[in-house]
């Protein structure tokens, strides 16, 4: 009976120091979040609870990797049913006699299966597979955490399956009988008989022992977890509750003027981003499908939360702090960011890596720390109101040479206004791809205009570059420009410009209709405006980053090539999980340093591994200059066929491709 007592006794001030030391590291957490800039994250309850549920109980994103995603549900499910056993085995020693039956005793050993075999599939991943994106993890913590869980585990069936022989000489009852039901208690108990070691002695000890690693491990694991990268345990569900549910693409909202974007210190980042730092598993996803650590350039943003987490700690131990843009985070990590988004998407607990590198970027900015070339670019936004330091009176240059002119919005109401974007208007080899565009509509009878030399970079990548003020002013020109004009709806065929007009001037007040151009032609054939042809050639398509990730339009451009009889085969990479051609964010102007393979050149190789593919096909005009360019560099000029959208439509709908893009293909 004495063993009770102390049995008694250990988890009571066990539990005490542990939730002590648990409650501690909370509320030392929560005052650096506190601290912190504020940000709205309590909308959409019913949203955000049902994406929860979806989150962790159907492990949505976890499964994408369905070797992780397995492995971690068994063991994340063993949690779950936790709580049963810490009900009935501390039900035991407090309460003798007491029990939760054979059925729920058959759902416990159930799951300690279902845990010991996630545990040996995570130790053969660590030790065996070793997956690179592990790399700069904390591969010890990962083999302390599952040590812990091994035990607690195995302790549940070492005191249950004693528990009928030891109940008389610790808790002074007459115990029931394992029923076969309790399969692992209740096959180990028949060894303990076969080996003799079923006497109040040996029972007893073997019942301690066995709680001992269940109930006074869990106690440990308690005091030990706000302190490991497993965290998360407790972190993610709140994490994934607070995620974002604003516009997709949207990368920030209006800033309070006084504070902007710029990340120097802790005290710049919100409470999401303190949240993000500590809930992070290591499990190395964003790395692994990052374009710019693909390309070999210092970018992890694993790495970026981790430098940050342990900066932080250094902090508030009462180190002296160090600046985050350049100290902590290197400008070559910043600047080697395109900000495609993937990160984000392949976190399972949904951390915003994006918006935190741009801040720090804006700070650098602030410094004057930027790449050279893209400086220049930022001054041609800044004064052309473009990016190749144009005059804005060439943007309509574009337009000679068409056989019908083209309205201008501002001056003549239409149906559908078209933003043209930079690439579209001024880079001479994308130029007879927007006059072809032109042609289709013309055809198609459509009611549309421009804003001629109204309009300027829509500002979606000075923004992600770091420069707000800029983006608010190339922001506030356009709308100034697009309340002058008279239509129904704009269209794009830029994916940026798409997700400024969308998602960022809503923080200015402008929600009118916008489309990308696959969208728009797909409703232009619904209605039987143009008479297709089938093209019957096998192609492959690229979802680019702004168009498929940040806005979720993957339907459309696969209708389209549906339409015009194209034999669709997908890269392994596609829709959301797409792989980034290496132009977003700026990089498109930046000087390539350190790159040992370009993403847009692992890309193409990618699709070169399809059998049968002869076109690789694309909807954006940033897309067409990088992928023209990797074939030509990866020397498969003649082995792949690199086209827009628009040249399938146009081929189908009888008009032609002009001789200078054949020519350029």
């Amino acid at each position: 009976m004495a063993l009770r007592y102390v049995l008694m006794a250990a988890t009571v001030v066990l539990f005490v120091v542990a939730g002590a030391i648990f409650v501690g590291r909370f509320w030392n957490i929560y005052q650096v979040m506190r601290k912190s800039r504020a940000t709205i994250r309590t909308d959409q309850i019913g949203k955000r609870l049902i994406s929860t549920i979806e989150q962790v109980f159907a492990h949505k994103r976890m499964l994408k990797v369905r070797y992780s995603g397995v492995l971690h549900l068994f063991i994340f499910s063993g949690f779950v049913v936790l709580l049963i056993d810490v009900v009935g085995s501390i039900g035991q020693v407090f309460s003798p006699g007491f029990s939760i039956g054979p059925v729920l005793g058959m759902i416990v050993d159930i799951w300690v299966g279902l845990v010991l075999i996630g545990v040996a599939m995570a130790v053969y991943q660590r030790a065996v597979i070793k997956p690179e994106r592990y790399h700069g993890s904390d591969e010890t913590d990962g083999y302390i955490i599952l040590s812990i869980i091994t035990c607690i585990v195995v302790g549940i069936v070492v005191h249950e399956s004693f528990y009928p022989y030891a109940a008389g000489p610790i808790f002074g009852v007459k115990a029931v009988a394992l029923s076969p039901m309790e399969f692992l208690a209740y096959g180990l108990s028949r060894i303990w008989v076969s080996l003799g070691w079923t006497g109040a002695t040996a029972a007893s000890i073997g019942y301690a022992v066995g709680y001992t690693m269940d109930i006074l491990m869990i106690w440990v694991f308690l005091a030990y977890l706000p302190y490991s990268k497993h965290l998360h345990v407790f972190l993610a569900i709140p994490n994934i509750f607070v995620r974002k549910m604003g516009p997709h693409g949207e990368l920030v909202t209006a800033p309070v003027p006084e504070e902007g974007i710029a990340i120097r210190s802790f005290r710049d980042l919100s409470w999401k981003d303190v949240l993000d730092l500590y809930t992070c598993t290591e499990c190395g996803r964003c790395q692994a499908v990052c374009p710019a650590h693909a390309a070999g350039q210092p970018l992890s943003p694993k790495m970026v939360i981790l430098e940050l987490r342990e900066a932080l700690k250094k902090e508030l131990s009462g180190e002296p702090p160090i600046p985050l843009a350049g100290g902590v985070v290197s400008q070559e990590e910043l600047w080697a960011c395109t900000t495609c988004g993937a990160c984000m998407e392949a976190c399972p607990v949904f951390i915003e890596h994006v918006p935190k590198i741009v801040g720090m970027r804006a700070a650098l900015l602030e410094d004057g720390e930027i790449d050279k070339t893209a400086q220049k670019v930022l001054v041609g936004w800044d004064r052309q109101g473009n990016s190749f330091g144009q005059p804005l009176k060439k943007r309509p240059g574009w337009t000679k040479g068409l056989e019908i002119s083209i309205k201008d919005a501002r001056r003549e109401p239409v149906d559908w206004l078209w933003f043209v974007g930079d690439f579209a208007s001024y880079d001479p080899r994308i130029q007879d791809l927007t006059r072809l565009v032109a042609r289709l509509l013309q055809q198609a009878n459509v009611d549309f205009g421009i804003l001629y030399d109204g309009e300027s970079n829509s500002g979606n990548d000075a923004l992600r570059i770091g420069e707000f003020g800029l983006f608010e002013a190339l922001a506030q020109k356009n709308l100034e420009k697009l309340q002058e004009a008279e239509y129904n709806m704009i269209f794009t065929t830029d994916p940026h410009s798409l997700n400024a007009l969308k998602n960022e001037y809503g923080k200015y007040g402008f929600h009118r209709p916008v489309k990308h151009y696959t969208e728009a032609f797909v409703d232009l054939i619904d209605q039987r405006k143009f008479d297709l042809k089938p093209l019957g050639i096998r192609a492959t398509y690229h979802d680019p980053c702004y168009l498929g990730r940040w806005n979720r339009i993957f339907d459309a451009p696969r209708e389209l090539m549906k339409r015009v009889g194209v034999d669709l085969v997908e890269m392994p990479r596609h829709g959301e999980n797409s792989f980034c051609c290496g132009a977003g964010g700026g990089r498109i102007w930046m000087e390539e340093v350190g790159i040992k393979e370009r993403p847009a050149d692992q890309r193409i190789r990618e699709a070169l591994t399809l059998e049968g593919v002869t076109h690789f096909v694309m909807a954006c005009p940033k897309d067409v200059a990088m992928f023209t360019a990797a074939v030509a560099s990866t020397g498969n000029e003649g082995r792949l066929k690199v086209v827009d959208m628009a040249e399938l439509l146009a081929e189908a709908a009888g008009l032609g491709v002009p001789d200078t893009l054949v020519a350029a293909r």
